[in-house]
């Protein structure tokens, strides 16, 4: 094989190679897309929280669709139950709150991540323990933390911002929850998380996140 013949092997194979990480790249952000992005990042900002975290949650709930409603009734992107949607509204002093509006994408990630804020205070920064609640509810979860021995008092973790930090570990055995559903979706927030920040760190960077 010539000198010349070797080095358009060599350039023919880098190129597949870069054609070959693009693809994959596109693939697998079709699989973890990143829509509403200002929306998120703005809410997620005020909240203190990762948006990147919440659009992994919102990945779990709804796969994007705003239109979405589950058989128990939960609304939205972010799959907000009215009756959640309505404390929340409450507190934050939104007036002349209705169901409905958790259709808009807006309003329902900003009562979405107001919830996960006051959920991570709640639990004292506890990663699995705050997206478990949001799934199952924070009284169920609060039992198993208490059955456990888990001191949900004042937390440092808690106070990171953005929430949750770079490491993604499990500050509550996963397998020692419960409920099979909440189980397997914890684990799909925390896993779609890391996918998340693979994806889109970069472009987050750029932003302050």
């Amino acid at each position: 094989m010539t000198s010349k013949l070797w080095l358009y092997l060599t350039m023919a194979v880098a190129v597949a190679a870069v054609v070959l990480w693009i693809s994959r790249g596109n693939v697998e952000r079709r699989l973890y897309p990143f829509l509403y992005q200002e929306e998120i990042t703005t809410y997620a900002t005020k909240n203190g929280l990762d948006p990147l975290f919440v659009a992994s949650i919102i990945k779990n709930e709804s796969r994007f669709n705003p239109d979405a409603v589950s058989r128990a009734g939960a609304i939205g992107l972010m799959q907000v139950m009215p009756d959640t949607g309505r404390w929340v509204a409450k507190q934050m002093g939104f007036a002349d709150f209705d169901p409905e509006m958790l259709r808009d994408p807006a309003t329902n990630i900003m009562i979405g991540t107001w919830y996960l804020d006051e959920l991570k205070r709640e639990f004292g920064g506890r990663l699995v323990l705050v997206v478990a609640a949001y799934n199952c509810g924070r009284a169920k979860v609060r039992e198993w933390a208490i059955q456990k021995g888990i001191d949900l008092g004042p937390n440092a973790g808690a106070e990171i911002r953005p929430w949750p930090g770079k490491e993604i570990t499990e500050d509550f055995p996963v397998s020692e929850i419960k409920i099979k559903e909440t189980r397997n979706y914890v684990r799909g927030v925390l896993g779609a998380l890391k996918h998340y920040r693979e994806l889109y760190d970069q472009s987050s960077a750029e932003t302050g996140w």
